[in-house]
């Protein structure tokens, strides 16, 4: 995907030219993928943007005047009026970024809102200045190794270093055994760190030091309790309907990827370029491929259907899902993948709906447990017990981790990923009690989790994110939560606002996305009498699948082979990490089909075990 890298070493041990040039061809995983950056051998550093040929198309780096500033960066700005296709080179935003760092210095981030990546190699200053958007959209891993440093966005990059230890992080391990994914800024090697959100990371070559600080915090969002509800509805609509047509009034041929749920349906519906495509996938008849298709219809997209019949997808795709994901994220959330090259044919830019439903106020996010914790160790106790229980399959339980790991670790790894957890919930701890557990989530499940499934589609499209828009985002999350909660004020917007799609189910229970009224209610009732008679009476009604991949079933049947390949090998034994003979009894557990949803015990151990053989073999 698109990002910037690089690499000092002030040392002279490694040669930075060759390094860069391995960097990139690691990370160059399709034809169209570009790779460009400089090279200093007196300074022995390199700096460089890679692309996929669609966003930041002025050559790169740009230089000031006197070549003693270069600038790399993957990404637009949206509070300029220059946004479009093909913007002279003066007018670029990489020229826009380097004459705002020329007149603020290291503060010129403070005046950009855009979703965006940067590096600086400032020669007079002798320092490499890196920053990021408000919520990170750009990864960037990095390691300041024996007083050099090196970054990419993708880890892969950064372990192209040939001395850089690949010392396994083990409270990375237990935490993606017990959430299924990584917190905070972890990575599954000790010596190999991601780059907060909001930072500003300055490498200075007189000293070799690393400083990372922050320039902007969810503490600065304003908190505006007199908002009522109906100023809510008519503020939030509006702000929502700017970052949709600002994302997509320009000449890149947008898409969306529409699901039955409300977030791409309401993205669809204000996107004023027109034609406009729209993708769907899963098992035939399925809620998501059923409820897209009227949304479609109803909008006038050009909509294309991609099935998922089996497991072979998988199998098709699973190499390249870990290439690009690194296994961050689990096979089990490859769906879409598969898509990818029509996506590219039919689209530039994709308006994701990624964690719309969070932004706008989700029942899991938005509950009484979180909003009226007693204390902090009660929080504590709620959020670990969503992220090891409801936020994904549920994962292995504290019995089973009892025996997960091999007799002659199991002692050191005890409590590690409950311990973790409270060290990174703390920094959340003195928030407003109302959101402080939702912006948990938002940087430890949505921007360690889900953010995933962008990093494999920005492979072939770029992408961009209405719902992170920074005046929607510091509005919603200014008002008091109990407003958004239970997607109140979404359904509110959807029903005042999109008439052409309130009246179409949504797939997660098949009710309409609109108030309480005297039409939902009976619309309710009707579906709980539909779901009651399909029970005891065959074919009543034609019903729709609620699982768009059945991930579940794939796994005892189409992929089983597949799986056993690599959990039961001499190789896998050999690491001396899990205790094989109980890997076996959860593989077979779940073979019986004695117990719903076990996969989420499973799959993070077949891809922890890929991720070794991929990256640390």
């Amino acid at each position: 995907m698109s990002g910037i890298f690089g690499v000092i070493d002030p040392t002279h041990k490694i040669n930075s030219q060759a390094l860069i040039d391995k960097m990139g061809q690691t990370m160059c995983h399709r034809d169209w993928f570009t790779s460009r950056y400089f090279n200093s051998k007196s300074d022995n550093l390199a700096l460089g943007h890679i692309g996929i040929g669609i966003f930041n198309q002025t050559p790169q780096p740009v230089w000031n005047s006197e070549r003693t500033i270069a600038l790399v960066l993957a990404g637009e700005f949206y509070n300029f009026p220059h946004h479009t296709k093909e913007a002279d080179d003066t007018n670029s935003d990489e020229q826009l970024a380097l004459r705002l760092y020329q007149q603020h210095g290291e503060n010129f981030v403070e005046h950009l809102n855009g979703v965006f990546i940067i590096g600086i190699w400032d020669k007079a200053k002798q320092r490499m200045v890196i920053v990021n958007d408000r919520f990170g959209l750009y990864p960037l891993y990095y390691s300041h190794y024996d007083h050099g440093l090196i970054f990419a966005p993708e880890m892969k990059g950064v372990l192209a270093h040939p001395t850089l230890p690949r010392k396994l992080d083990l409270t990375a391990l237990t935490q993606y055994m017990r959430f299924q994914q990584l917190l905070g800024q972890r990575t599954f090697f000790e010596d190999v760190t991601l780059l907060p959100p909001a930072s500003v990371m300055t490498y200075c070559l007189s000293d070799r030091s690393l400083q990372i600080h922050p320039y902007w915090t969810v503490d600065e969002i304003p908190h505006r309790p007199n908002v009522n509800f109906s100023e809510a509805i008519e503020e939030g609509e509006y702000l929502f309907r700017q970052a949709v047509e600002r994302l997509s009034d320009d000449p890149y041929r947008v898409g969306v990827y529409l699901s039955g749920g409300l977030d791409s349906r309401a993205i669809l519906n204000f996107i004023k370029q027109r034609p406009v495509a729209s993708i769907t996938y899963g098992v035939h008849n399925c809620r998501d491929v059923y409820y897209a298709k009227q949304v479609a219809d109803a909008l006038g997209s050009n909509h294309y259907w991609h099935d998922l019949p089996n497991g072979d997808w998988v199998k098709q795709h699973v190499d390249f899902h870990l290439t690009l994901t690194e296994g961050f994220h689990s096979w089990i959330h490859a769906h879409g993948i598969s898509t990818l090259p029509l996506a590219r044919e039919v689209m530039e830019v994709n308006l994701t709906g990624w964690d719309g439903g969070t932004v706008m106020g989700h029942a899991d996010s938005i509950e009484p447990p979180q909003l009226n914790a007693v204390d902090d160790f009660s929080l504590t106790i709620r959020l670990f017990y969503l992220f090891n229980q409801k936020y994904s399959w549920p994962s292995m339980t504290e019995g089973e981790e009892q025996f997960i790991y091999h007799s002659t670790i199991q002692n050191d790894l005890k409590g590690l990923a409950f311990d973790s957890f409270r060290q990174e919930l703390q920094p959340f701890l003195h928030l407003r009690p109302d959101v402080r557990g939702e912006y948990f989530y938002i940087h430890n499940h949505c921007l360690r989790s889900t953010h995933n499934l962008v990093t494999f589609t920005r492979s072939h499209v770029e992408t961009r994110f209405p719902f992170f828009d920074y005046d929607l985002f510091e509005f919603l999350y200014g008002i008091p939560a109990y407003i958004r909660g239970h997607q109140m004020l979404y359904r509110a917007i959807i029903e005042a606002h999109m008439p052409k799609v309130a009246y179409i189910p949504y797939e997660k229970d098949e009710l309409l996305p609109i108030m309480p009224s005297k039409y939902r209610t009976a619309h309710k009732y009707a579906v709980k009498i539909k779901h009651h008679l399909t029970k005891y009476i065959p074919h009543p009604f034609v019903t729709y699948p609620t699982l768009y991949a059945d991930y579940e079933n794939y796994l005892r049947t189409d992929l089983r082979d597949w799986a056993e390949t690599i959990l039961f090998t001499p190789k896998f034994q050999d690491r001396v990490l899990f205790d094989a003979p109980f890997v076996r009894t959860l593989f077979q557990h779940h073979l019986a089909n004695i117990e719903e949803w076990t996969i989420g015990k499973i799959a993070p151990i077949i891809t922890y075990e890929m991720m070794l053989r991929r990256f640390y073999d």
